[in-house]
């Protein structure tokens, strides 16, 4: 059973960026609008032959054609290139454009393809910019009164009342979809603020971690272990006057409880982080936990450069190898950590008791909020988490974040993505 945490959108340049998935889905769009423009054209002729076609209706499956080729063409483009306002711009010209040519060689005012001007506000409107959305709205109006009074079918009695009525329905379906995108626009502005005060919120809450966790190391240091070893001292003097076993069974626990601070300490401190790397803090971390909690541990742990979530990572191994032990009473768990140019990627899996991941929001209930808590600071950081287990089956937990702030950006406007599940595949 899994249970996959998507990832969130990147904050725009200026509110919203030119969406990849907005222009994907237009792209899309414009296929089916082609089909009904051409079916408008038969309901328009009838009549005509196929076999000694108009010299309009040539003209009319020319431009179709044309019109076919290059949104076939668009629709390659936003697939495999990074687009630019240079390219949303280029493609609504040429659906006016191709839309007015249409009309004019079916019929002009009174063609079905009169209706694909429909298309243009409401396809303006997917890219949340009203102004856009406005200036296509309005030149397609445009668009449509210039060729419908220059053709010869405006001559036709009450050819002006159609026509004027076509443009204010084409007028308010403008008008109702500058409204659409400017609220759309304020709504995604309300959420990637809401967004980045979550992520400030996190930055602090991580960097207050780090400073407690300094500060608490530095005092056992310089408090803890100098009382536990004048302790000693004072026991060696006495011990020396009067040999005494009691005495040396204090000594020991004195040692061993030196040495448990001594480890305590060496994983608080950032000190080990920042010198020896990640990996040298997990393997510290793992084997730490498996004294403690009585399994075995597997390593594989490629150091790799440093990157800029690794105290994320080493977070989140230590809270989810204490669940192996406390809550999955495990007797072995594997730690992998992969790095590519992209994303970091942490396994954590054990031979636990397991649990079914769809019931996550009642152990939340219950208090136990450390897979909710790491869930949510992996999320904050732009990176997934993975959750493999059924009850009696063990666990897996995936976790992958952005290598780089750079490749984090790129992700999040579609160009990396942070598969979880290839960690778990690999050997």
């Amino acid at each position: 059973m899994v249970a996959s945490l998507a990832s969130r959108g990147p904050r725009p340049r200026s509110v919203v960026a030119y969406s990849v998935e907005a222009e994907r889905v237009v792209a899309w769009l414009r296929l089916p609008a082609i089909l009904l423009i051409a079916a408008g054209e038969h309901l328009n002729r009838p009549d005509d032959p196929v076999w000694y076609p108009s010299p309009e209706h040539v003209a009319f499956f020319v431009a179709l054609l044309t019109y076919l080729a290059l949104s076939l063409a668009a629709l390659l483009v936003v697939y495999v290139r990074p687009l630019s306002p240079r390219f949303v711009l280029a493609t609504a010209t040429v659906d006016i454009a191709a839309i007015t040519a249409l009309t004019v060689t079916s019929g002009g005012p009174f063609s079905e393809s009169r209706l694909a001007y429909f298309i243009i506000p409401v396809v303006a409107a997917f890219r949340f910019r009203p102004a856009v959305t406005a200036l296509a709205g309005g030149a397609g109006i445009v668009a449509y009164l210039v060729q419908a009074f220059s053709h010869p079918a405006a001559s036709q009695p009450n050819a002006t009342r159609f026509i004027a009525v076509h443009a204010g329905y084409l007028a308010w379906t403008g008008l109702a979809a500058v409204t659409l995108s400017a609220l759309l626009q304020r709504r995604t502005r309300q959420v990637w603020d809401l967004v980045e005060t979550r992520e400030s919120l996190l930055g602090e809450l991580l960097t207050t971690e780090d400073r407690e966790r300094q500060a608490l190391a530095e005092n056992l240091h310089d408090r803890a272990i100098q009382n536990l070893l004048s302790i000693r001292h004072e026991l060696e003097e006495a011990s020396e006057q009067r040999a005494d076993s009691a005495l040396e069974r204090a000594d020991a626990m004195l040692m061993d409880t030196v040495g448990e601070l001594r480890q305590t300490i060496a994983t608080l401190h950032p000190y080990v982080l920042e010198e020896a790397g990640i990996a040298a803090s997990l393997r510290l971390t793992a084997e730490r936990a498996a004294r403690r909690g009585g399994f075995s541990v597997g390593l594989d742990l490629d150091p790799g450069p440093p990157g800029p979530h690794d105290r994320l990572l080493i977070g989140a191994a230590r809270e989810l190898l204490a669940n192996a032990a406390v809550h999955a009473s495990a007797s072995r768990v594997t730690v992998k950590l992969f790095r590519t140019r992209d994303a970091t990627r942490l396994l954590v899996s054990d031979d636990g008791a397991g649990f079914d991941p769809e019931r996550l929001s009642e152990h939340l209930v219950g208090g136990h909020i450390g897979l909710a808590s790491q869930r949510l600071r992996v999320e904050s950081a732009g990176g997934e988490m993975e959750i493999i287990s059924a009850p009696g089956e063990g666990s897996t937990i995936v976790i992958g974040v952005p290598s780089d702030p750079a490749a984090d950006g790129e992700r999040r406007r579609g160009g990396v993505g942070l598969s979880t599940g290839a960690v778990a595949d690999r050997p």
